[in-house]
């Protein structure tokens, strides 16, 4: 009876076993590094978010100046390449360097390769579902005092205004960042800027919220905020110059009524 049980064992366990190294054969490690480093911003045959739709890349680029983007962005930029020139006036900012080794990013190209032509059945990464943020006031002014840090974030990461300036009437926003975060939402769109937030992986965000990152709850309110700045002209010195500019006149006429009325 004992043996008999073993033959049977031996006989599920096989199989099992078969499946387990079968699905480690054919596991792409180029998959898991785009799907880490990647894909908050990227789809492959999604269309464009954080950064542009990457099917079809590698027909479109060379293979070195793929390896030079995924590996150091900024030689690109401080080479005045055309393509990454275009990239950073189109999205509004040079893609950050994430650190990436020369082997990975071959491992990336490759699974890019391979998806482009592969379509979404057999491993493409197309965009996922996306629930848009319902704007309503409530969440505006969520986002709005988490931005300003009237309302701090649940890991305790600093508020935008540190850094960001935004188009919102009575928030003047940082000096540190030249991001506008209106004109970078207009440019990202939705799906974009709930990448760059949920991943963070620019060099001074990293630096700041590696071990603080933000709730689900927070980047809703947050991108309510911006979506709604985003149609909003913001209240900036350049509108305020016409209305100081009467008021000083004004008072300078004042003045010169009330000298002339004490020299008589």
């Amino acid at each position: 009876m004992g043996t008999q049980r073993t033959r049977l064992n031996r006989f599920i366990l096989v199989p099992v076993f078969l499946a387990a190294a079968l699905s480690v054969a054919h596991a792409d490690p180029g998959k898991d590094l785009f799907d880490k480093q990647c894909a908050s911003c990227h789809t492959i045959g999604g269309g464009d978010s954080g950064g542009p739709d990457l099917k079809g890349i590698t027909a479109a680029r060379p293979h070195e100046w793929l390896e030079t983007i995924i590996m150091e962005p900024d030689k690109l930029t401080k080479a005045k390449d055309p393509v990454q020139l275009e990239l950073i006036k189109k999205y509004g900012y040079e893609m950050p360097s994430l650190g990436i080794s020369h082997d990975d990013a071959l491992k990336i190209i490759g699974y890019l390769g391979g998806a482009a032509g592969a379509g979404t059945e057999t491993g493409a990464a197309p965009a996922g579902e996306h629930t848009e943020v319902v704007v309503t006031p409530a969440l505006v002014a969520k986002g709005k005092a988490l931005f300003t840090g009237q309302a701090s974030f649940a890991k305790g990461g600093a508020p935008c205004i540190a850094c960001h300036r935004i188009n919102s009437p009575g928030i003047a926003g940082g000096n540190m960042s030249i991001a506008n975060l209106s004109d970078s939402y207009a440019k990202m769109g939705e799906r974009g800027m709930g990448g760059a937030l949920k991943s963070l992986k620019f060099p001074v965000m990293q630096n700041i919220y590696r071990d603080r990152p933000l709730t689900e709850d927070e980047i809703s309110a947050l991108i309510a905020f911006y979506k709604d700045a985003a149609g909003t002209k913001g209240v900036t010195a350049a509108t305020l110059f016409p209305v100081g500019g009467v008021g000083i006149f004004i008072v300078f006429i004042a003045g010169m009524i009330l000298y002339k009325r004490r020299t008589r």
